[in-house]
């Protein structure tokens, strides 16, 4: 079997927080008629948006021909495209793997050693206080339908994260827990030091992303009792962290390198005693199907998840969406990654010149 085309669809897709976010889709065709399907997530983080006619051509000539089933040639191709560029091929020839045998993703690796894991809810950062409360009322439309685990963005405004986190407990009591207040690197090691002592009353699972230089979150990991977590791109970067004794736990996300290397880096954060989770950049269901393979496909997860972007966006571009059960993310058990491109959905998002970002 042999790669014989590649289109990719530039998307926009709402979020029920009000924002939009961008994603490609990609289609992989082969000469055997099996079609593989993968998703460039939740581009907004990029400081360019990619020209897609460009990134397809490119793209096509490097896939023309390629066996699917061959690692050196299709992985030449994933490490030549920066994130999240890359990810998407590989999740694509997942799929198309995956298709091409009649299995799940999670089978290529040997089996699932869990059909659903435990995701929390992303509590976005506060700007004023005046959001505090339309942010508790959110948490109360998500805990009916199952979501009692929310990771808060912090540091924004301290007065009105610690505001959100009263309200929070005033109104909803032990219903709902913290997994993670989410510095995203915002405050430097002092600041977030601070921070810490004024909000961890909450008792949160772990603290993310606490600054943005690797000494300073040494000295936080130093100074805070929660465990420290951080996004990993690399097994360089994990040999880093704990060379420097920065970090308890490894944020690994298939939308930075795709399923094959973030499972290196669980084979890493293993060798190196180190903890993990799978994180997100808020994929649509292509992308979290392919989060939710991963995380059944390693042995060694050990905190809830992030990927709730299925269910924080309205609009996605499958026939049937992933599932969350109970907050736990359900593990798609049809060939590939177990989703199917619903073709007039893909036609209507679709926006060549990411017109809606304009």
């Amino acid at each position: 079997m042999r790669i014989t085309d590649l289109k990719l669809y530039p998307v926009g897709t709402r979020r029920a927080t009000g924002s939009a976010s961008p994603h490609i889709i990609v289609r992989l065709g082969t000469d055997g008629g099996i079609t593989g399907i993968g998703e460039m997530s939740d581009l907004g983080h990029s400081p360019v948006m990619p020209d897609v006619d460009q990134l397809e051509g490119a793209l096509r000539k490097a896939m023309a021909g390629a066996d699917p089933f061959d690692p050196g040639r299709i992985d030449s191709v994933v490490d030549r495209f920066p994130t999240p560029l890359g990810a998407g091929i590989d999740t694509a020839i997942h799929d198309l793997r995956g298709k091409a045998l009649g299995v799940p993703v999670h089978d290529l690796y040997g089996g699932a050693y869990r059909k659903r894991y435990k995701i929390c809810y992303p509590i976005f950062r506060h700007r004023d206080v005046s959001e505090v409360a339309k942010n508790v009322e959110r948490v109360g439309e998500v805990l009916k339908l199952g979501f009692d685990l929310i990771r808060l963005y912090v540091g924004g405004n301290l007065d009105a994260d610690e505001l959100f986190l009263r309200t929070l407990k005033e109104t909803h009591g032990d219903a709902v827990k913290v997994k993670s207040l989410d510095f995203s690197r915002t405050l430097d090691w002092k600041s977030t030091i601070r921070a810490v002592e004024r909000l961890g009353w909450v008792e949160p699972m772990l603290v993310e992303s606490p600054c943005p230089d690797l000494e300073g979150m040494a000295k936080v990991r130093e100074a805070v009792r929660f465990p420290i977590s951080e996004h990993c791109e690399s097994v360089a970067q994990a040999v880093a962290f704990a060379r420097a004794q920065a970090v308890d736990i490894l944020n690994i996300a298939v939308c930075n390198q795709g399923i094959r290397r973030a499972r290196d880096l669980f084979a890493a954060a293993e060798a190196l005693g180190l903890r993990t989770l799978i994180g997100t950049t808020q994929e649509l269901s292509i992308g979290t199907s392919a989060q939710a393979h991963l995380g059944a496909s390693v042995a060694n997860l050990d905190f809830p998840g992030d990927a709730a972007g299925a269910q924080l966006y309205i609009d996605d571009v499958v026939v049937t969406r992933v599932k969350y059960e109970q907050g736990y993310l359900v593990v798609p058990d049809g060939p590939g990654l177990g989703m199917e491109l619903d073709e007039a959905k893909l036609e209507a998002l679709t926006d060549r010149e990411w017109g809606f970002m304009k």
